[in-house]
Parts: C-alpha cells; structure tokens; sequence
C-alpha cells in the first residue's frame, strides 16, 4: 500500500515545486495532475529552488505560517517556525508522493 499522505514539509515542498513549473497545486482535472507529472523537475533542480525560496523568505521575514504539529489523543499542541529549509530527502519524498499519486490517477482514467 502507498502512503499517500504529506507530512507539512513535504506539503510546502511540492507546493514552491509547483511554483517552479509555474503552475498551481490545486482544482485541476485528473488529467492535468498527470500531464504535471511528467513535468516535475529533477531532485537536485527542485532541492536548489525549494532552498532558494525558503531562504529568501525567511531574509524578508515573510514566512507565510508556523506549523502545528499535533495528533489524535493529545492535550495540547505546539508550533514550530516555517522552514528555512528543507533536506534533499525531503524533496525527494515530496516527488516520490506526488508521482506515485498521479500513478493511481492514471490508473483511474484508464480504468
């Protein structure tokens, strides 16, 4: 079974990599979904934009959020400052979730 589900640094990452390919992550038809797919840059490509635009945000002092990390049966939460960075694994999980999701996509419209 595919694990389909993106943890928050994951989320950002396929969101600036969408950005990169001048492009928005949501309402798109199936098929756009899969035509980006095949568009998606390569690790290193999307590592070193990912990590450009991180740090200039966080040089303008603009970061657009702070993550809430909780799960099911705390008390409580907490936050934690929008990334500066993320890791090359990161990005790389990020292209993995997203192509292995447009692999079930694809499956469906031919279906």
């Amino acid at each position: 079974m595919v694990k389909l589900a993106w943890t928050s640094k994951e989320s950002i990452a396929i969101d600036l990599i969408f950005d990169f390919l001048g492009e928005s992550r949501f309402n798109r038809t199936l098929r756009e979904y899969v035509e980006i797919e095949a568009r998606l840059p390569k690790i290193d490509s999307a590592f070193a934009y990912v990590n450009s635009k991180l740090t200039e945000l966080a040089q303008s002092g603009r970061a657009p959020y702070e993550i809430c990390h909780f799960k099911k049966g705390d008390v409580g939460h907490f936050y934690v400052p929008f990334p500066t960075s993320l890791s090359r694994e990161t990005i790389r999980k990020a292209i993995k979730k997203y192509r292995d999701q447009a692999a079930v996509v694809r499956r469906l419209i031919n279906d």
